[in-house]
């Protein structure tokens, strides 16, 4: 008997994408009545975010399923299944504003190493504007809205623009963060948005900044009404939400806008406090959404500077900056306490050899995978640092004698030794390490860096994969630390 055939994993990926489309508009027509804010108009509209998002996930192939999941929902939603009242100019209108919209952005954001910057910040939200505004007035042109009276004209093209660009605003960004959460990067092996918020965590303080923004929001939607006064305090939220985008980055500033939304929405549905017209609470949305974006973005832009100035492109590791700032710093408190310490200058053996033959994406490859076995081998506060190229320097505090200096020499070679798996190859390399201990070998940085490098160069002549150190360092510590 035959066995059937499987299904091949290409088609079996796009019939997942298919079933995700169609549930996803499903539940984005159905959501949207949730947050209804007067008859027929909601506080947003996912699905203009879903049509964006989409697209510049998977590109251009999948917006026909996008339209005929639109039409789909819509559909499904009408006493007895009229095609004939369908909106398909609508739903065209749609897939086209703002799947254009997401093929436009997938050339940028699904870049490997995207991030996400001020400059791209401010992009996104102008073509999410001039989007949102376009699409609007396309809506004007388009059956049964192109017949309106003049005096409907108006509130129907309010209505229209500003939950579709509250719905981009939220949806979009909120999509590509938890995007990132799920694969840990934005696009390409480095570590995104989300890995490094979790990363750096501080959960009392991004407590803080969300109920900051809670009792933020609570004023300026009931101090009017219990004082009865016409006055509009909307604009105070945009603080609590500046506030913490600046302090934790672009993944607080958005949470604590989706607190600032969500006062908003529970006030006027359930509370029954009067949130102004419905454009008013759409722009509330929208506008805190773009705070949180662009304030976190200016965070992250400045955290973005300043480990490019003092951390390694490739490892990750601190560069000659940082290593020189904290080998100071050390060396101070070493000559309070009369504590010694140790630089291990390092290079490695045979690593030419991986870039010539292999190619320099794998030998970066190799010097990650380097690092991280290094990183075992020190306490936590020492330091590991890479210099340039195949060198890298540790730097080993509060020394009781040579003894550790000896261990963590012995057991960085032991790592560094074990094959390197780089796709599918195997490398081989080993180390050359120089040992420098303070007081006994120097007491300025850069003595010490230097003797260690000549140490380094010792071992290299002795047949490498071996440690050296400078000459009568070993007594001079040991004399130190009695």
């Amino acid at each position: 008997m035959q066995r059937g055939k499987s299904i091949p994993p290409l088609a079996g990926e796009w019939l997942w994408r298919l079933l995700v489309i169609f549930v996803g508009y499903w539940a984005a027509w159905n959501s949207a009545k949730l947050v209804n804010v007067f008859p027929d108009v909601s506080a947003f509209y996912i699905s203009a975010g879903l049509s964006a998002a989409l697209p510049m996930l998977w590109g251009w192939r999948c917006m026909p399923a996008i339209y005929a999941a639109i039409t789909a929902a819509r559909l499904m939603d009408m006493p007895g299944w009229t095609f004939a009242d369908i909106d398909y100019l609508g739903a065209l209108r749609q897939v086209l504003v703002y799947g254009m919209l997401g093929l436009y952005l997938r050339r940028v954001w699904n870049q490997p190493g995207y991030r996400f910057s001020l400059r791209r910040a401010n992009h996104f939200i102008s073509l999410a504007f001039v989007a949102s505004l376009g699409s609007a007035v396309l809506t004007l042109g388009i059956p049964p809205f192109d017949g309106l009276p003049p005096e409907q004209v108006g509130p129907v093209f309010l209505s229209f623009w500003g939950g579709d660009f509250a719905g981009l605003m939220i949806t979009l960004p909120a999509l590509l963060i938890l995007r990132a959460g799920l694969v840990k990067t934005l696009a390409g092996g480095e570590p995104g948005l989300w890995s490094r918020f979790v990363s750096d965590v501080r959960p009392l303080s991004l407590l803080l900044h969300c109920f900051f923004a809670l009792v933020v929001a609570l004023f300026s939607v009931a101090l009017p009404a219990l004082l009865e006064v016409e006055a509009r305090l909307s604009i105070l939220v945009l603080f609590p939400v500046v506030l913490a985008g600046l302090s934790r980055g672009t993944i607080a500033g958005f949470m604590a806008a989706g607190v600032v939304g969500t006062t908003f929405l529970l006030a006027g549905m359930s509370l029954g406090f009067p949130t102004g017209e419905p454009i008013e609470l759409q722009l509330v949305l929208a506008i805190s959404a773009a705070m949180a974006l662009m304030a976190g973005a200016a965070h992250d832009d400045q955290e973005h500077e300043w480990k490019l100035a003092n951390f390694d492109s490739v490892t990750g590791l601190p560069n000659r900056l940082m290593l020189m700032d904290r080998l100071d710093q050390a060396l101070t408190m070493a000559r309070r306490t009369h504590a010694p310490l140790a630089v291990l200058y390092l290079d490695l053996d045979r690593f030419k050899e991986v870039n010539d033959t292999l190619g320099h994406h794998m030998g970066d490859l190799l010097l990650k995978m380097a690092a991280t076995r290094m990183r075992t081998c020190v306490r936590e506060s020492d330091t590991v640092a890479r210099l340039g190229g195949d060198e890298f320097v540790v730097l080993l505090l509060a020394l009781a004698g040579d003894g550790l200096a000896d261990r963590v020499a012995r057991d960085i070679l032991a790592v560094l030794e074990k094959p390197f798996v780089l796709g599918f190859r195997q490398a081989s390399v080993s180390a050359s390490i120089g040992v420098a201990l303070f007081p006994g070998d120097g007491e300025e940085a850069a003595t010490l860096l230097k003797r260690a490098d000549q140490a380094m160069y010792e071992a290299k002549k002795q047949g490498r994969n071996r440690c050296q150190y400078v000459m009568n360092s070993r007594q001079a510590v040991a004399a130190a630390a009695s």
